[in-house]
Protein backbone atom coordinates (compact mmCIF):
# COMPACT_ATOMS: atom_id res chain seq x y z
CA UNK A 1 0.00 0.00 0.00
CA UNK A 2 0.80 3.71 -0.54
CA UNK A 3 -0.44 6.07 2.11
CA UNK A 4 2.30 8.95 1.13
CA UNK A 5 -0.79 11.01 -0.42
CA UNK A 6 -2.42 11.11 2.95
CA UNK A 7 0.77 11.83 4.87
CA UNK A 8 0.52 15.01 2.41
CA UNK A 9 -2.86 16.31 2.59
CA UNK A 10 -2.82 19.55 4.86
CA UNK A 11 -4.52 20.49 7.86
CA UNK A 12 -5.81 23.44 9.04
CA UNK A 13 -8.81 24.68 11.02
CA UNK A 14 -11.85 23.93 8.91
CA UNK A 15 -11.38 20.32 10.35
CA UNK A 16 -12.57 19.53 13.35
CA UNK A 17 -9.72 18.20 15.81
CA UNK A 18 -7.11 20.97 14.80
CA UNK A 19 -6.96 24.20 16.93
CA UNK A 20 -7.54 27.06 14.53
CA UNK A 21 -4.49 28.89 15.62
CA UNK A 22 -2.72 26.28 13.74
CA UNK A 23 -0.83 27.28 10.74
CA UNK A 24 -1.82 24.89 7.85
CA UNK A 25 0.68 21.55 7.74
CA UNK A 26 0.56 18.35 5.97
CA UNK A 27 -0.54 15.48 8.12
CA UNK A 28 3.03 14.25 8.15
CA UNK A 29 4.44 16.96 10.62
CA UNK A 30 1.55 16.17 13.39
CA UNK A 31 4.45 14.68 15.66
CA UNK A 32 6.15 17.91 15.49
CA UNK A 33 4.00 20.25 16.54
CA UNK A 34 4.20 18.42 20.03
CA UNK A 35 0.62 18.88 20.95
CA UNK A 36 -0.71 17.22 24.28
CA UNK A 37 -4.85 16.23 24.52
CA UNK A 38 -4.05 16.93 28.55
CA UNK A 39 -2.47 20.35 27.96
CA UNK A 40 -5.50 21.59 26.36
CA UNK A 41 -3.36 21.58 22.71
CA UNK A 42 -6.68 20.41 20.53
CA UNK A 43 -9.73 21.74 20.49
CA UNK A 44 -12.34 19.25 22.62
CA UNK A 45 -14.14 17.32 21.91
CA UNK A 46 -12.05 15.00 20.55
CA UNK A 47 -11.78 10.96 19.82
CA UNK A 48 -8.41 10.04 19.92
CA UNK A 49 -6.57 6.36 19.15
CA UNK A 50 -3.90 4.92 21.91
CA UNK A 51 -1.16 3.56 20.33
CA UNK A 52 0.15 1.16 22.97
CA UNK A 53 -3.64 -0.29 22.67
CA UNK A 54 -3.55 -0.83 18.80
CA UNK A 55 -0.05 -2.42 19.19
CA UNK A 56 -1.40 -4.62 21.99
CA UNK A 57 -4.37 -5.65 19.97
CA UNK A 58 -2.74 -5.82 16.50
CA UNK A 59 -0.27 -8.93 18.36
CA UNK A 60 -2.67 -10.54 20.37
CA UNK A 61 -4.69 -11.12 17.18
CA UNK A 62 -1.79 -11.99 15.27
CA UNK A 63 -0.98 -14.68 17.82
CA UNK A 64 -4.56 -16.10 17.93
CA UNK A 65 -4.63 -16.42 13.91
CA UNK A 66 -1.35 -17.88 13.83
CA UNK A 67 -2.03 -20.34 16.82
CA UNK A 68 -5.43 -21.55 14.69
CA UNK A 69 -3.91 -21.65 11.12
CA UNK A 70 -6.90 -18.65 10.46
CA UNK A 71 -6.61 -15.79 7.74
CA UNK A 72 -7.64 -12.83 8.60
CA UNK A 73 -9.53 -10.08 6.28
CA UNK A 74 -10.65 -7.55 8.66
CA UNK A 75 -13.72 -5.30 7.75
CA UNK A 76 -12.73 -2.48 6.28
CA UNK A 77 -15.80 -0.01 6.71
CA UNK A 78 -14.98 -0.24 10.92
CA UNK A 79 -12.11 2.16 10.43
CA UNK A 80 -12.45 3.14 6.39
CA UNK A 81 -8.56 4.93 7.84
CA UNK A 82 -6.39 3.52 4.69
CA UNK A 83 -3.00 4.16 7.17
CA UNK A 84 -4.72 1.59 9.46
CA UNK A 85 -5.37 -1.09 6.62
CA UNK A 86 -1.85 -0.78 5.96
CA UNK A 87 -0.94 -1.87 9.56
CA UNK A 88 -3.39 -4.65 9.12
CA UNK A 89 -1.86 -5.84 5.87
CA UNK A 90 1.58 -5.24 7.34
CA UNK A 91 0.32 -7.69 10.29
CA UNK A 92 -0.50 -10.60 8.08
CA UNK A 93 -3.96 -9.53 7.02
CA UNK A 94 -4.88 -11.96 3.85
CA UNK A 95 -6.84 -9.01 2.74
CA UNK A 96 -9.12 -6.38 3.59
CA UNK A 97 -13.16 -6.80 3.50
CA UNK A 98 -15.81 -3.90 2.54
CA UNK A 99 -19.14 -3.56 2.30
CA UNK A 100 -19.77 -1.08 -0.63
CA UNK A 101 -17.94 -0.75 -3.53
CA UNK A 102 -17.74 3.11 -2.99
CA UNK A 103 -15.33 1.61 0.51
CA UNK A 104 -13.66 -1.24 -2.64
CA UNK A 105 -12.96 2.13 -4.40
CA UNK A 106 -10.69 3.50 -1.70
CA UNK A 107 -9.11 0.61 -0.69
CA UNK A 108 -8.04 0.29 -4.36
CA UNK A 109 -7.26 4.27 -4.37
CA UNK A 110 -4.34 3.46 -2.15
CA UNK A 111 -3.45 -0.36 -2.76
CA UNK A 112 -4.94 -2.73 -1.64
CA UNK A 113 -4.36 -5.60 -3.50
CA UNK A 114 -6.99 -8.14 -2.24
CA UNK A 115 -10.71 -7.18 -1.12
CA UNK A 116 -13.60 -9.42 -0.21
CA UNK A 117 -17.24 -7.44 -1.13
CA UNK A 118 -19.14 -9.12 1.88
CA UNK A 119 -22.05 -7.90 0.28
CA UNK A 120 -24.18 -8.53 -3.09
CA UNK A 121 -22.48 -7.03 -6.37
CA UNK A 122 -25.32 -5.34 -7.97
CA UNK A 123 -26.08 -2.66 -10.41
CA UNK A 124 -24.77 -0.63 -13.47
CA UNK A 125 -22.45 2.01 -12.08
CA UNK A 126 -20.71 -0.61 -9.81
CA UNK A 127 -20.34 -3.63 -11.96
CA UNK A 128 -19.01 -1.06 -14.59
CA UNK A 129 -16.66 0.39 -11.48
CA UNK A 130 -15.38 -3.32 -10.74
CA UNK A 131 -14.73 -4.03 -14.36
CA UNK A 132 -12.01 -0.77 -14.36
CA UNK A 133 -10.57 -1.84 -11.19
CA UNK A 134 -10.30 -4.97 -12.34
CA UNK A 135 -8.70 -4.43 -15.69
CA UNK A 136 -6.67 -1.59 -14.48
CA UNK A 137 -4.20 -3.90 -12.25
CA UNK A 138 -3.41 -7.88 -12.69
CA UNK A 139 -2.58 -8.30 -8.72
CA UNK A 140 -6.12 -7.00 -8.36
CA UNK A 141 -7.78 -10.09 -6.33
CA UNK A 142 -10.94 -9.60 -5.70
CA UNK A 143 -14.00 -11.72 -3.98
CA UNK A 144 -17.97 -10.79 -3.78
CA UNK A 145 -20.94 -12.57 -1.73
CA UNK A 146 -23.63 -14.29 -4.00
CA UNK A 147 -27.36 -15.34 -2.76
CA UNK A 148 -29.36 -15.67 -5.95
CA UNK A 149 -29.26 -16.28 -9.46
CA UNK A 150 -31.21 -13.51 -9.93
CA UNK A 151 -28.12 -11.42 -8.80
CA UNK A 152 -26.05 -13.50 -10.78
CA UNK A 153 -27.91 -12.75 -14.28
CA UNK A 154 -27.60 -9.06 -12.76
CA UNK A 155 -24.11 -8.83 -12.96
CA UNK A 156 -24.14 -10.61 -16.13
CA UNK A 157 -26.25 -8.20 -17.45
CA UNK A 158 -24.50 -5.24 -16.57
CA UNK A 159 -21.13 -7.29 -17.95
CA UNK A 160 -22.54 -7.91 -21.39
CA UNK A 161 -19.66 -6.83 -24.06
CA UNK A 162 -17.62 -5.98 -21.41
CA UNK A 163 -14.09 -8.07 -21.33
CA UNK A 164 -12.96 -8.32 -17.34
CA UNK A 165 -9.08 -9.61 -17.04
CA UNK A 166 -9.97 -11.99 -14.54
CA UNK A 167 -13.83 -12.97 -13.71
CA UNK A 168 -14.87 -11.77 -10.24
CA UNK A 169 -14.45 -14.65 -7.67
CA UNK A 170 -17.89 -15.56 -6.21
CA UNK A 171 -18.52 -16.52 -2.76
CA UNK A 172 -22.08 -18.18 -2.02
CA UNK A 173 -23.54 -15.91 0.98
CA UNK A 174 -25.64 -18.40 3.61
CA UNK A 175 -28.28 -16.81 5.50
CA UNK A 176 -31.16 -17.95 8.17
CA UNK A 177 -34.39 -17.12 7.92
CA UNK A 178 -35.16 -13.28 9.94
CA UNK A 179 -31.46 -12.71 9.53
CA UNK A 180 -30.27 -10.43 6.70
CA UNK A 181 -29.09 -11.45 3.01
CA UNK A 182 -27.73 -15.02 2.06
CA UNK A 183 -29.90 -18.07 1.01
CA UNK A 184 -32.05 -19.40 3.76
CA UNK A 185 -31.86 -23.51 2.46
CA UNK A 186 -29.22 -25.94 1.26
CA UNK A 187 -31.14 -25.79 -1.97
CA UNK A 188 -31.80 -22.58 -2.41
CA UNK A 189 -27.93 -22.26 -1.74
CA UNK A 190 -27.42 -25.37 -4.62
CA UNK A 191 -29.26 -22.91 -6.81
CA UNK A 192 -26.85 -20.62 -6.56
CA UNK A 193 -24.21 -22.75 -7.44
CA UNK A 194 -25.81 -23.52 -10.50
CA UNK A 195 -26.37 -20.39 -11.75
CA UNK A 196 -22.14 -19.54 -10.97
CA UNK A 197 -21.82 -22.90 -12.79
CA UNK A 198 -23.51 -22.31 -16.12
CA UNK A 199 -22.56 -18.62 -16.21
CA UNK A 200 -19.67 -16.99 -18.64
CA UNK A 201 -16.81 -18.21 -17.20
CA UNK A 202 -14.71 -15.52 -18.32
CA UNK A 203 -16.83 -13.22 -16.15
CA UNK A 204 -17.76 -15.29 -12.95
CA UNK A 205 -15.60 -17.97 -11.06
CA UNK A 206 -16.56 -19.87 -7.79
CA UNK A 207 -14.82 -19.26 -5.10
CA UNK A 208 -15.76 -20.71 -1.35
CA UNK A 209 -18.75 -20.37 0.82
CA UNK A 210 -19.38 -17.27 3.13
CA UNK A 211 -21.84 -15.59 6.16
CA UNK A 212 -22.17 -13.16 9.03
CA UNK A 213 -23.35 -14.27 12.49
CA UNK A 214 -23.66 -11.30 13.99
CA UNK A 215 -27.42 -10.77 12.53
CA UNK A 216 -28.62 -14.42 13.32
CA UNK A 217 -32.08 -14.60 15.36
CA UNK A 218 -31.74 -15.68 18.93
CA UNK A 219 -28.22 -14.35 19.79
CA UNK A 220 -29.69 -12.13 22.75
CA UNK A 221 -31.06 -15.66 24.63
CA UNK A 222 -28.17 -17.82 23.74
CA UNK A 223 -25.17 -18.85 21.56
CA UNK A 224 -26.29 -21.85 20.25
CA UNK A 225 -27.86 -19.59 16.89
CA UNK A 226 -24.21 -18.83 16.17
CA UNK A 227 -22.82 -22.30 16.27
CA UNK A 228 -26.02 -23.81 14.74
CA UNK A 229 -25.36 -21.06 11.43
CA UNK A 230 -22.04 -22.23 11.60
CA UNK A 231 -22.65 -25.41 10.88
CA UNK A 232 -24.94 -24.65 8.46
CA UNK A 233 -22.19 -23.01 6.40
CA UNK A 234 -20.47 -26.07 6.43
CA UNK A 235 -23.60 -28.42 5.01
CA UNK A 236 -23.56 -26.21 2.16
CA UNK A 237 -20.01 -26.21 1.53
CA UNK A 238 -20.40 -30.16 1.83
CA UNK A 239 -23.37 -30.60 -0.30
CA UNK A 240 -22.00 -28.70 -3.54
CA UNK A 241 -20.98 -30.50 -6.43
CA UNK A 242 -17.45 -30.92 -6.59
CA UNK A 243 -17.11 -30.25 -10.47
CA UNK A 244 -17.66 -26.85 -9.10
CA UNK A 245 -14.41 -26.33 -6.91
CA UNK A 246 -12.33 -28.57 -9.31
CA UNK A 247 -9.49 -27.35 -9.95
CA UNK A 248 -8.88 -24.08 -7.42
CA UNK A 249 -5.97 -23.57 -5.57
CA UNK A 250 -8.17 -22.91 -2.69
CA UNK A 251 -11.57 -23.36 -1.02
CA UNK A 252 -12.87 -19.94 0.52
CA UNK A 253 -14.58 -20.36 3.43
CA UNK A 254 -15.46 -17.01 5.83
CA UNK A 255 -17.37 -15.85 8.69
CA UNK A 256 -16.90 -14.31 11.79
CA UNK A 257 -17.42 -10.49 12.72
CA UNK A 258 -15.52 -9.30 16.41
CA UNK A 259 -18.12 -10.57 18.61
CA UNK A 260 -18.28 -15.08 17.67
CA UNK A 261 -14.97 -14.90 15.42
CA UNK A 262 -14.08 -18.13 17.45
CA UNK A 263 -17.26 -20.11 17.21
CA UNK A 264 -17.47 -19.68 13.50
CA UNK A 265 -14.16 -20.71 13.30
CA UNK A 266 -13.82 -23.82 15.58
CA UNK A 267 -17.00 -25.05 13.65
CA UNK A 268 -15.59 -24.59 10.03
CA UNK A 269 -12.56 -26.48 10.80
CA UNK A 270 -15.14 -29.77 10.73
CA UNK A 271 -14.60 -28.87 6.73
CA UNK A 272 -13.08 -31.07 5.04
CA UNK A 273 -13.09 -31.42 0.90
CA UNK A 274 -10.59 -32.35 -2.37
CA UNK A 275 -9.05 -28.77 -2.22
CA UNK A 276 -7.42 -27.10 0.86
CA UNK A 277 -9.74 -24.91 2.52
CA UNK A 278 -8.70 -21.37 3.85
CA UNK A 279 -10.63 -19.95 6.68
CA UNK A 280 -11.10 -16.23 6.51
CA UNK A 281 -12.33 -14.58 9.34
CA UNK A 282 -13.63 -11.41 8.49
CA UNK A 283 -13.57 -9.07 12.46
CA UNK A 284 -12.68 -5.85 11.96
CA UNK A 285 -13.37 -4.18 15.21
CA UNK A 286 -10.39 -6.13 17.21
CA UNK A 287 -8.13 -3.28 15.70
CA UNK A 288 -9.72 -1.11 18.87
CA UNK A 289 -12.13 -3.08 20.88
CA UNK A 290 -14.86 -0.71 22.92
CA UNK A 291 -15.43 -0.59 26.27
CA UNK A 292 -18.86 -1.50 25.50
CA UNK A 293 -20.72 -4.27 23.42
CA UNK A 294 -17.70 -5.70 22.38
CA UNK A 295 -15.88 -5.71 25.48
CA UNK A 296 -18.97 -7.12 26.89
CA UNK A 297 -18.37 -9.92 24.27
CA UNK A 298 -14.45 -9.95 24.55
CA UNK A 299 -15.53 -11.14 28.65
CA UNK A 300 -17.70 -13.83 28.07
CA UNK A 301 -15.54 -15.47 25.83
CA UNK A 302 -12.32 -14.99 28.42
CA UNK A 303 -15.01 -15.92 30.83
CA UNK A 304 -15.83 -19.67 29.19
CA UNK A 305 -13.31 -22.11 29.12
CA UNK A 306 -15.17 -24.41 26.42
CA UNK A 307 -14.26 -21.09 24.12
CA UNK A 308 -11.02 -20.99 22.10
CA UNK A 309 -10.65 -17.19 22.29
CA UNK A 310 -9.15 -16.40 25.57
CA UNK A 311 -7.21 -13.46 24.76
CA UNK A 312 -7.90 -9.84 25.93
CA UNK A 313 -8.08 -7.03 23.63
CA UNK A 314 -8.11 -3.07 25.09
CA UNK A 315 -9.63 -0.17 24.25
CA UNK A 316 -8.09 2.22 22.03
CA UNK A 317 -10.54 4.60 21.19
CA UNK A 318 -11.53 7.38 23.36
CA UNK A 319 -13.42 10.34 23.43
CA UNK A 320 -12.57 13.38 24.86
CA UNK A 321 -14.71 16.74 26.02
CA UNK A 322 -14.89 19.22 28.62
CA UNK A 323 -17.35 19.70 31.04
CA UNK A 324 -19.45 22.26 30.56
CA UNK A 325 -22.04 23.14 32.48
CA UNK A 326 -23.54 21.51 35.76
CA UNK A 327 -26.70 23.53 35.85
CA UNK A 328 -28.58 21.07 38.46
CA UNK A 329 -26.62 18.88 41.32
CA UNK A 330 -26.36 15.86 40.47
CA UNK A 331 -26.42 16.35 36.63
CA UNK A 332 -23.26 17.38 34.27
CA UNK A 333 -22.74 18.34 30.47
CA UNK A 334 -20.42 17.53 28.12
CA UNK A 335 -19.05 19.43 25.00
CA UNK A 336 -19.82 15.93 22.72
CA UNK A 337 -23.03 14.56 20.79
CA UNK A 338 -24.62 12.45 18.72
CA UNK A 339 -22.07 14.60 15.92
CA UNK A 340 -18.69 12.97 17.72
CA UNK A 341 -19.71 10.09 19.53
CA UNK A 342 -21.68 6.87 18.45
CA UNK A 343 -24.89 5.83 20.30
CA UNK A 344 -26.02 3.07 18.57
CA UNK A 345 -25.42 0.31 20.64
CA UNK A 346 -24.48 2.15 23.54
CA UNK A 347 -23.37 5.58 25.17
CA UNK A 348 -20.06 6.06 26.24
CA UNK A 349 -18.71 5.16 29.75
CA UNK A 350 -16.76 8.19 31.62
CA UNK A 351 -13.12 6.69 32.70
CA UNK A 352 -10.81 9.44 33.60
CA UNK A 353 -11.04 12.59 34.97
CA UNK A 354 -8.65 15.04 34.21
CA UNK A 355 -8.27 18.62 36.28
CA UNK A 356 -5.74 21.05 34.21
CA UNK A 357 -3.23 22.24 36.94
CA UNK A 358 -4.50 19.56 39.23
CA UNK A 359 -3.85 16.03 37.38
CA UNK A 360 -5.81 12.84 36.79
CA UNK A 361 -8.77 12.80 39.42
CA UNK A 362 -11.12 9.86 40.48
CA UNK A 363 -13.97 9.97 37.78
CA UNK A 364 -16.09 9.45 40.20
CA UNK A 365 -20.02 7.71 39.66
CA UNK A 366 -20.85 8.90 36.45
CA UNK A 367 -23.42 7.91 33.65
CA UNK A 368 -23.67 9.38 30.16
CA UNK A 369 -27.89 8.52 30.07
CA UNK A 370 -28.55 11.00 26.78
CA UNK A 371 -27.29 12.82 24.22
CA UNK A 372 -28.24 15.81 22.13
CA UNK A 373 -25.98 16.75 18.65
CA UNK A 374 -23.34 18.17 20.42
CA UNK A 375 -24.52 17.62 23.97
CA UNK A 376 -24.05 14.16 26.51
CA UNK A 377 -25.96 13.92 29.39
CA UNK A 378 -24.06 13.07 32.56
CA UNK A 379 -26.03 11.59 35.71
CA UNK A 380 -23.43 11.95 38.82
CA UNK A 381 -23.62 10.03 41.78
CA UNK A 382 -22.86 11.50 45.69
CA UNK A 383 -19.65 12.67 45.58
CA UNK A 384 -18.60 13.03 42.73
CA UNK A 385 -16.53 15.60 42.35
CA UNK A 386 -17.39 17.37 38.80
CA UNK A 387 -16.48 21.12 37.53
CA UNK A 388 -16.87 23.36 34.80
CA UNK A 389 -13.61 22.82 32.94
CA UNK A 390 -12.47 19.71 33.71
CA UNK A 391 -11.85 17.17 30.62
CA UNK A 392 -13.48 13.99 30.64
CA UNK A 393 -12.57 11.26 28.83
CA UNK A 394 -15.52 8.22 27.97
CA UNK A 395 -14.82 5.06 26.64
CA UNK A 396 -17.31 4.36 23.48
CA UNK A 397 -19.32 1.17 22.65
CA UNK A 398 -18.98 0.38 18.61
CA UNK A 399 -16.10 1.79 16.75
CA UNK A 400 -17.83 1.40 13.38
CA UNK A 401 -20.03 4.58 14.11
CA UNK A 402 -17.36 6.61 15.86
CA UNK A 403 -14.58 6.35 13.22
CA UNK A 404 -17.14 7.75 10.93
CA UNK A 405 -18.00 10.86 12.35
CA UNK A 406 -14.20 12.05 12.41
CA UNK A 407 -12.11 13.25 9.27
CA UNK A 408 -9.12 13.48 11.26
CA UNK A 409 -8.27 11.88 14.37
CA UNK A 410 -5.33 11.96 16.71
CA UNK A 411 -2.70 8.80 17.54
CA UNK A 412 -1.35 9.56 20.93
CA UNK A 413 0.69 7.73 23.41
CA UNK A 414 0.46 6.85 27.30
CA UNK A 415 1.17 10.53 28.27
CA UNK A 416 -1.45 12.15 25.53
CA UNK A 417 1.40 13.67 23.56
CA UNK A 418 0.22 13.43 19.65
CA UNK A 419 2.80 11.50 17.83
CA UNK A 420 0.85 10.76 14.46
CA UNK A 421 -2.64 11.03 13.56
CA UNK A 422 -5.08 9.12 10.89
CA UNK A 423 -7.60 10.43 8.36
CA UNK A 424 -10.93 8.53 7.84
CA UNK A 425 -12.71 7.76 3.98
CA UNK A 426 -16.25 7.43 4.74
Amino acid sequence: MDVTTILQTVLDGRTKGIPGTATPFPLSQIAKKTWNVLNQDLPLPLMVLKRTNLDHNARVFGDYLEAHALSLAPHGKTTMAPQLFAEQLAHGAWGITAATVNQVQVMRRYGVERIVLANQLIGKAHLETMALLINADPAFDFYCFADSPEQIANMGQHLEGVSLARPIKLLIEVGVAGGRTGARTTEAALAVAEAIATADPAKFRFAGVAGFEGVVPGLDKSLDPVTAFADRIVEVARALPTTLYKGLDEFVLSGGGSSFFDLMADRFKALSLSVPVRIVLRSGCYITSDSGAYKSSQDDASSDPNRSWQGELRPALEAWAYVQSRPEPGLAFLTMGKRDIPYDAGLPVPISLYRPGTGFLDVGRAEIFATNDQHAYVRLGPGTDWQVGDLVAAGISHPCTAFDKWRFIPVVNDDYDVIDGVLTYF
